[in-house]
């Protein structure tokens, strides 16, 4: 089952039926705008998104909402978006990582510091999107789930690389690997930064050593 990621909110005469609790999918063919995905964003960095309703989406974005129903922006299509936008932040700035010199361990490494600096600036709106939300975001449906191929793909790779190379130990299951990687690597370094206030050279150290020890041919 997936989850809505707002409060209810009933739609306008002229506007689109809303997805509920209940509802079996979350996938949407609507495209966000830029404004509504912003406003989206904006409004979980102050900590409001959990208990904004369509309409206070759409006054944040500047337009009435008639009109985002007309444009068919719905809830799900806006955490749809967010999961694009954020998987492709993580593309981008992994690809030089992916694409550049050294060994597999040496490219992993590199890669788990990119996630320790998009984890900071993500820092507040992480705070914002509550636990079914980043469940939605980040994890495939279901029990017994992994985290989503667009975030771990990179990780998937290297340890690929790395069985290769013989930089890295082999896994049976790479795929698992890389989901305990991503969330150790994301999930550790904020709760370090954010409850423990350690300083981000500190935190990064720590969780990078622990996490490449394991990972040693």
């Amino acid at each position: 089952m997936c989850l809505t990621v707002f409060p209810s909110d009933t739609p306008p005469r002229s506007g689109r039926p809303e997805l509920h609790r209940d509802t079996p999918c979350i996938v949407s063919e609507a495209t966000v705008s830029q404004d509504v995905l912003a406003a989206a964003k904006r409004l979980a960095e102050r900590q409001q998104l959990g208990g904004a309703s369509m309409a206070d989406i759409a006054k944040e974005a500047g337009i009435t909402r008639v009109t985002l129903y007309r444009r068919g922006e719905t809830r799900a299509a806006i955490l749809v978006a967010l999961r694009d936008e954020l998987a492709r932040e993580e593309r981008e700035r992994l690809l030089p990582v992916l694409a550049g010199p050294g060994d597999a361990r040496t490219r992993l490494t590199a890669a788990f510091e990119v996630f320790c600096a998009i984890t900071d600036e993500r820092a507040d709106l992480m705070a914002g999107l509550d636990d079914p939300t980043l469940n939605a975001i980040y994890h495939d449906p279901g029990d017994d789930s992994l985290t989503r191929t667009e975030f771990t793909a990179p990780i998937v790779r290297l340890l690929r690389d790395g069985a290769l190379d013989g930089s890295l130990r082999p896994f049976t299951d790479p795929d698992e690997t890389a989901t305990v990687l991503y969330v150790q690597v994301c999930e550790t370094y904020r709760h370090l930064r954010r409850e423990h206030r350690w300083p981000a050279k500190r935190a990064t150290d720590a969780v990078l050593g622990l996490a490449l020890h394991g990972l040693l041919p």
